[in-house]
């Protein structure tokens, strides 16, 4: 193993999405390769936009999102609940393909085919509609934000106890690439005096 591989072993890292945030689809590609490639644990959890976004006056195009946000945040927590933290991670990669990479509808085939995919028996699609899911839900957001210190959407990305909003990646990096953002989001997270750093999306 490289020597720089061990050290980003050592790492914790946690990441919190929304599963019907594109940008964080993103997010968890590259952060999956780093992984895959460097032996980085990431401990994945769900946040919610829905969540965040309670009482506010949104477009219709954002309200139909707020509306997948809830429906899909509740089927992932009934896949935690019968499956486990690693289900969950299984079906918001099966989830992604379909609803960002395919394009597919919230619906039940969508549905079905999630929890297919990672053997779910107990959890049907009904679980979309399901209310008492929400807390669940809730608590995980809320866990996100109090990591954060403030309020902040999706994802959210803590390494070694210093946690921020993003990084927001327009598309996948390469590997090499991936696992250099790695570094310098590491790096960045270290310095206690860094807030900010934001380029226009063109520029990407």
């Amino acid at each position: 193993m490289d020597p720089a591989d061990s050290g980003r072993a050592d790492s914790k890292v946690t990441l919190w999405l929304d599963p019907v945030c594109p940008f964080s689809w993103n997010t968890a590609r590259w952060l999956r390769t780093v992984a895959e490639k460097t032996g980085v644990g990431v401990d994945w959890r769900l946040m919610s936009l829905a969540v965040l976004n309670e009482g506010r006056e949104l477009p219709a195009p954002q309200q139909a999102r707020m509306r997948d946000s809830q429906q899909v945040g509740r089927l992932m927590a009934a896949i935690v609940r019968e499956k486990g933290d690693a289900g969950w991670v299984a079906a918001y990669f099966a989830f992604g393909e379909r609803y960002f990479d395919r394009s597919e509808p919230l619906d039940d085939s969508l549905v079905a085919d999630v929890l297919t995919a990672v053997g779910a028996r107990a959890t049907t699609a009904a679980a979309v509609s399901d209310g008492s899911l929400d807390e669940l839900v809730r608590r995980g957001h809320e866990a996100g934000q109090d990591a954060l210190g403030e309020t902040g959407g999706s994802p959210i990305l803590r390494i070694d106890g210093h946690a921020f909003f993003g990084p927001v990646l327009t598309a996948l990096p390469d590997v090499d690439a991936a696992i250099g953002l790695f570094d310098a989001v590491a790096t960045l997270a270290a310095v206690p005096q860094f807030a900010q750093l934001q380029r226009p999306r063109a520029a990407a």
